[in-house]
């Protein structure tokens, strides 16, 4: 009769450190422990389940968490993530990543993910969705943020989207904090503009969709007036730069874009993807310096 005490006090020890260790499981110190791992991007892209179009990103499933084997962000490095002995202290450390699901398109492989970073410093990039881009041996081509939360002391960024087939509509609010782009009047620190992004994937990038823009709407005059009365360029204005150089000539109209070159490059334009970044910076680099 005494074993029996004996078995159920086992039993119960068993029962409780189990679920124990489950409850754990959510904790940043044990993901390391119960992340999935995948030997090859086949596996881990077959593991995942299949987006159906369209979605957005105020409505999606949870994902399950995974290395940072196949996961790319920025130019920056974070595989640090898989490494849990690593204790450098760093401006961004990767938190929470987790894959939410996979969907193809003219044979590019997309996986998104879910994931947020603790900050050292002042800078705020929280809850982000992006896809990864990968193309059908699983090369990674490219990333575009979907949703996040993303700033600094002198701005937040605020996205969200909807994905249909390969259209990408990001549509981001920006709140600016004045004081540090402009010498503040009247106590008015504070300003905020949306501006809609739409993007395609291709050539193994993801670019902002072709469109022909009005020029009988727009006044190259008009825009550096605007510009000069702000004293600095928000997000809106930065996403309608490439219209009105489509309407009115760099060649013909110079030392015009050189001012409003100068308001853009000294503002917050990283929220545009990759490609259209550094197609701007090259941009603006050339018609300053002519």
């Amino acid at each position: 009769m005494k074993k029996i005490p004996l078995l159920l006090t086992i039993l119960l020890f068993s029962w409780f450190n189990t679920n124990y260790t489950f409850a754990n499981t959510q904790t940043a110190s044990s993901q390391y422990k119960h992340r999935e791992h995948f030997a090859t991007f086949d596996d881990f892209y077959q593991s995942l389940p299949v987006l159906s179009m369209p979605f957005d990103t105020h409505s999606l499933p949870k994902g399950k968490f995974v290395d940072s084997k196949f996961f790319h962000f920025d130019d920056d490095d974070y595989q640090y993530y898989d490494n849990p002995l690593d204790k450098e202290r760093r401006y961004f450390t990767l938190k929470d990543l987790t894959a939410i699901g996979r969907f193809e398109i003219n044979n590019i492989r997309f996986v998104l993910y879910s994931f947020t970073f603790d900050s050292e410093g002042e800078g705020i990039m929280e809850d982000l969705t992006i896809l990864n881009a990968f193309d059908e041996n699983g090369k990674y081509l490219d990333a575009l943020i979907l949703s996040a939360k993303t700033g600094h002391e002198d701005h937040l960024f605020f996205y969200s989207s909807l994905v249909l087939n390969n259209l990408f509509y990001v549509h981001i609010n920006a709140n600016y904090e004045l004081g540090y782009f402009i010498d503040v009047k009247d106590n008015h620190y504070d300003y905020e503009k949306n501006a809609k992004l739409t993007y395609q994937f291709k050539n193994n990038q993801f670019w902002r969709e072709e469109h022909t823009p009005n020029c009988q709407t727009l006044d190259l005059k008009g825009y550096l007036n605007n510009l000069d009365k702000k004293q600095f360029a928000d997000i809106a204005d930065v996403a309608a730069f490439n219209d009105y150089i489509a309407c009115y000539p760099v060649s013909e109209h110079l030392n015009t874009y050189k001012k409003i070159a100068g308001y853009i490059r000294d503002t917050r334009y990283h929220f545009l993807s990759d490609a259209e970044y550094h197609q701007l910076k090259n941009q603006l680099k050339i018609i300053l310096e002519d």
